[in-house]
């Protein structure tokens, strides 16, 4: 039996004193996490952000899947995966820690990066997965003044209420809400963040997936919004909670994850083209095979 052993990564002593109920962990099983007690880290960062009384454990499925992937290919990439703990607080029914957990996830990300330090191919920018409500505080990012839109090169959201919350219970949270969706609506040409919006279809009671599509952008062309039972390979609807442990998902998340790395940086691409082909592939068009950058559109005829 593999023993889980989540690290807690030490922050700045100003940052955990400005954010007391607030942690960052770095997921590791086994081996591997025996292996990474000493840093720095080589892998690739990957942050997942619990949402509404989520648990930084959450990142446990994708984690140990990528982990196995990881192995079949001896090590050749990994993946480093980070999970905050907001301390389960309950944003969806109180939005007053909104803007402070988007805060302390932004310094969050620089302390990741940091941990790559004097590495060959330390990477510049984090890929970014979260559940529900995590996912808005993920969008919110880019809304902090200081904020600077190239630390993430991914955003994967997981039945997220994108459109507006599921219960408007207090100013804290459509002030949010309308704060982040009016800033990527006005700001639609600037951002260049890949996003993709996966829904939990009809089994998710909590959040329908009407909400999970992420805003019309008249010139956001690098956002993709599906329903996991409409997703090659997965085909099922999962509940609220079950779609961060449903295995023919996060396999698909996983796959897609491996296809984006660049050979050359060992991180994630930075062509944003490669990126939304890649995620169309797994997510919306899977034609059986293997992912190919320029596959041949030309098939042979001849003898039929």
């Amino acid at each position: 039996v593999e023993v889980l052993r989540s690290k807690k990564i030490e922050l700045p002593k100003k940052l955990a004193k400005r954010y007391p109920a607030y942690e960052l962990y770095l997921y590791g099983e086994g081996s591997y996490a025996e292996e990474h007690k000493v840093l720095p880290l080589t892998g690739i960062p990957v942050l997942f952000l619990p949402g509404n009384a989520g648990s930084y454990k959450q990142v446990r499925s994708i984690g140990s899947i990528a982990l196995r992937k990881a192995e079949d290919i001896d090590f050749k990439y990994h993946f480093d995966f980070f999970s905050v703990n907001f301390n389960e607080e309950l944003v969806a029914l109180y939005g007053g820690s909104l803007q402070k957990q988007t805060k302390f996830v932004h310094e969050c990300i620089k302390t990741i990066l940091k941990l790559y330090k004097g590495q060959e191919f330390a990477p510049k920018s984090v890929a970014i997965v979260g559940h529900s409500m995590g996912g808005l505080v993920a969008r919110a990012l880019l809304t902090l003044k200081n904020f600077k839109q190239d630390l993430i090169n991914l955003l994967v959201t997981q039945a997220t209420p994108h459109v507006a919350p599921v219960m408007p219970l207090d100013r804290f949270i459509t002030d949010f809400y309308m704060t982040v969706n009016n800033y990527w609506i006005l700001n639609a040409r600037q951002i260049n963040l890949t996003t993709l919006s996966v829904a939990g279809g009809f089994r998710d009671y909590q959040v329908r997936s009407g909400l999970t599509f992420l805003p019309k952008l008249s010139h956001h062309t690098s956002a993709l919004s599906v329903v996991s039972s409409a997703v090659p390979k997965t085909w099922v609807s999962t509940d609220h909670l079950s779609i961060v442990w449903c295995k023919q998902l996060q396999l698909t998340t996983v796959r897609a994850f491996f296809d984006l790395i660049d050979a050359d940086t060992k991180q994630i691409t930075q062509n944003p083209k490669k990126k939304l082909s890649v995620l169309n592939h797994h997510f919306i068009r899977h034609p059986a095979k293997h992912f190919e950058e320029n596959p041949s559109i030309i098939s042979d005829l001849t003898g039929i």
